[in-house]
């Protein structure tokens, strides 16, 4: 009598490739663990991979919350290629990035970047690493950030752009319409206090006589106030449609300087402008914005912290400081901000919330941005 064959299930790649990613990670950490400190609590590991090219670090954190950071073992790094090469099944085409994580109780999680939003600059990888992995596994298309990645090396610089368009007398810059840089500066400094209050590594900050915002997305711009009462915004969004168009579809890069005054220099423009990354530039002469080819101000807002009124700041800064934000306090702050007379007790009322509140460091903000009395 003949057996019937037995009918089985078909098998589902993408859980496959899940069930390979955690028995390759558990091994992985399950090597680097024999290099770690005693009583840790946890292990993040992080690495960039392409074809040719591998980094990768390793920091346990211990019950007393102090970080140890070790070398990779040769057979954790070997094994880390195999994960990448098993999770192709997951997107078709492999990861860039990976972050694992392993707790004391032999719990592993693992987060794989494909390249959506930018990488950490300690992670990013040269070009050619990029070109070379790409020649084995193509992609229709490139996220922006790397296209403008490969532009730079490919020689693509901001500093002849900017002299050429100085040089065109028929260049003409356009009025936009937009906060003044007192202003902006103003509100960027409470958000600036709110963030550090918080301890938040992310959002605005105030570096003397300018303001930088990074977002979590990696949009970001600087607000640079100059002598004479001029200014410069500039930045860029992760995703803008005029440099897709330009590195992917054989679009002109958009002219951000038609028309720039000669005091409009590399040094005080947002650092997208030399990674190929900018999408917005605007100066204030002293009594208005202008620009070159970019887009309307109110184009911009997630690369810029929120700050189109006062009220938006206040909502901002509650949401940031959470339940326990006094809004009547931080509407005053914003108020006494623009007009450059915050004091102390001001200060206190919107930020003193919690016993770990970092006051000092909020003050130190708005200091520095020159709102206090």
């Amino acid at each position: 009598m003949r057996a019937e064959p037995v009918a089985t299930a078909p098998s589902d790649p993408l859980a496959d490739a899940h069930r390979t990613a955690t028995r390759l990670a558990t091994s992985i950490t399950d090597i680097v663990i024999t290099a770690g400190p005693p009583q840790w609590r946890s292990l993040h590991i992080s690495t960039s991979v392409t074809t040719t090219t591998i980094t990768a670090d390793a920091v346990f954190t211990t019950a007393d919350n102090r970080a140890f950071e070790v070398e990779l073992p040769t057979e954790a790094i070997e094994l880390i290629q195999v994960l990448r090469l098993a999770t192709i099944a997951l997107r078709n085409y492999p990861w860039w990035y990976a972050a694992i994580e392993r707790d004391d109780s032999a719990a592993i999680t693992y987060d794989f970047g494909y390249g959506e939003h930018p990488f950490p600059p300690e992670r990013l990888l040269p070009a050619t690493a990029y070109r070379a992995d790409l020649a084995v596994y193509p992609r229709e298309r490139l996220p922006v950030w790397l296209a403008a990645h490969l532009a730079v090396d490919d020689g693509w610089r901001v500093g002849p752009t900017l002299a050429a368009a100085r040089a065109d007398p028929a260049a003409v810059a356009t009025a936009v319409r937009f906060l003044a840089p007192t202003t902006l500066f103003a509100r960027w400094s409470v958000l600036a206090a709110a963030a550090v209050t918080v301890g938040s590594m992310w959002g605005p900050r105030i570096l003397g006589s300018s303001a930088v915002f990074e977002a979590s997305d990696g949009g970001g711009a600087t607000l640079s106030l100059l002598p004479r009462g001029r200014a410069v915004l500039s930045g860029g969004l992760w995703n803008a449609r005029e440099l897709d168009d330009a590195y992917h579809s054989g679009g002109a890069m958009p002219r951000f300087f038609t028309g720039a005054p000669d005091w409009l220099d590399l040094s005080v423009l947002n650092p997208r402008a030399l990674t190929g990354e900018m999408s917005f530039c605007y100066w204030w002469d002293g009594s208005g914005w202008a620009c070159g080819q970019s887009p309307d101000p109110t184009t911009i807002g997630p690369a810029i912290p929120g700050m189109w009124t006062p009220r938006t700041v206040v909502d901002i800064v509650c949401a940031v400081l959470g339940p326990t934000a006094v809004r009547s306090a931080v509407a005053t702050l914003v108020e006494a901000a623009e007009s450059g007379t915050v004091t102390r007790e001001i200060g206190c009322a919107a930020f003193d919330i919690a016993p770990d509140a970092e006051t000092d460091t909020a003050w130190g903000q708005l200091a520095l941005a020159g709102v206090t009395r």
